[in-house]
């Protein structure tokens, strides 16, 4: 483990050497990611959302009190509600609407 965490820093010195100051966040986010993915820590389809911003397919009615939101932005509510650690996500979006448009 500490062998890996060694090799870890190490790469990502040498990396981090020849990146723009622009792309060192990327880059280090993507890493984190990464590492954190292999260990576990974070669900692979909860990364898939982040990295990806998946919406669903067929997308649903947009209530009028969400107009503020894109047809793009309300699948992609729609998509996060389908993971275990985002439920009736959509719902409390629609009771809080004037929280959310600030």
């Amino acid at each position: 483990e500490a062998l890996m965490e060694k090799i870890t820093y190490q790469a990502f010195n040498f990396t981090r050497r020849g990146l723009l100051e622009k792309h060192k966040l990327l880059v280090s986010s993507m890493l984190c990611f990464r590492i954190l993915a292999r260990k576990k820590v974070i669900d692979a389809e909860e990364l898939d959302h982040l990295i990806k911003g998946k919406q669903v397919a067929e997308i649903p009615h947009k209530p009028e009190s969400l107009n503020f939101m894109t047809e793009g932005m309300w699948a992609a509510c729609k998509a996060l509600e389908q993971l275990p650690c985002f439920p009736n996500f959509c719902q409390h979006m629609e009771s809080e609407a004037l929280q959310w448009k600030k």
